[in-house]
């Protein structure tokens, strides 16, 4: 089955929740993209999945090091989904997947 996803790059929190009203009903899965997180922070992540419980929520991340902890912080900010960069060392992908696992999150890479 196919999945709907919005990728958020360029908006702040409030413009971000105003358009996800505008097309909740149509996507599957919302993506806080990367300068959304560096502008925002995880802060980001945390009010969009308070404000769309039954949306799942992308964090953009990119990890390349510090993936178990990375992964763990944005699990507890309400990212159901986490990217990891492919070139990351081997050590870092599995710190990243243990992680999301114990937590029943996803990795995306």
């Amino acid at each position: 089955m196919m999945k709907l996803q919005l990728a958020l790059d360029l908006v702040n929190i409030p413009e971000a929740i105003e358009l996800i009203k505008e097309v909740e009903a149509s996507i599957d899965v919302v993506e806080i993209g990367t300068p959304v997180v560096i502008n925002e922070g995880l802060r980001a992540v945390k009010e969009v999945k308070q404000a769309f419980p039954n949306l799942r929520v992308l964090a953009d991340l990119k990890i390349m090091d510090a993936a178990g902890y990375e992964v763990q912080q944005a699990s507890e900010a309400g990212a159901d989904i986490v990217t990891i960069l492919a070139a990351a060392e081997d050590m870092s992908i599995q710190g990243a997947v243990k992680e999301a696992k114990a937590r029943g999150k996803q990795i995306f890479s």
